[in-house]
């Protein structure tokens, strides 16, 4: 049975052109920037949706474009982000804080270290750093718009 008869659903939707640029240009500076600015979760369904229409375009029902399937990923990531992070964001911001704060002191001990085993720093703004970057570690500033309840 060929392929128009048994209703594939998925066909090839860019516009046909010439030029080497129309050929390879797979974003125009809309969706590039659309790409750029989407959050975590909507990259996440769109990745998901991308590797079922590659692998098991059998699952998308017939009638359906990619670019439905794309858009359901895209809104089903969002929402499905937006749902962990009402739930368990309580824990995951926290934590996300106190890693990023380790790795910064962490960061900067490693230079106080090497600049100090260098003679660069004085002993005496050795301990003032140190202290400085310690209690920024224990104390990390919260980013705009987090609550603090």
């Amino acid at each position: 049975m060929p392929a128009e008869e048994a209703g594939v659903a998925l066909k090839n939707t860019a516009p046909v052109g010439d030029s080497f640029r129309a050929r390879f240009n797979l974003l125009t500076k809309a969706g590039a920037s659309m790409v750029r600015s989407l959050p975590f979760g909507g990259a996440v369904g769109v990745v998901v949706a991308g590797v079922v229409l590659w692998f098991a375009p059998n699952l998308v029902p017939i009638g359906w474009s990619a670019e439905a399937v794309l858009s359901l990923g895209l809104g089903g990531g969002m929402v499905l982000h937006r749902l962990v992070d009402a739930l368990f964001g309580w824990f995951f911001e926290p934590a996300q804080r106190h890693l990023r704060s380790r790795w910064e002191a962490w960061i900067q001990l490693a230079k106080i270290t090497r600049y100090r085993k260098r003679g660069l720093i004085p002993p005496g703004d050795v301990e003032d750093l140190t202290g400085r970057i310690v209690r920024g570690d224990v104390m990390p500033k919260r980013r705009r718009g987090s609550s603090g309840g």
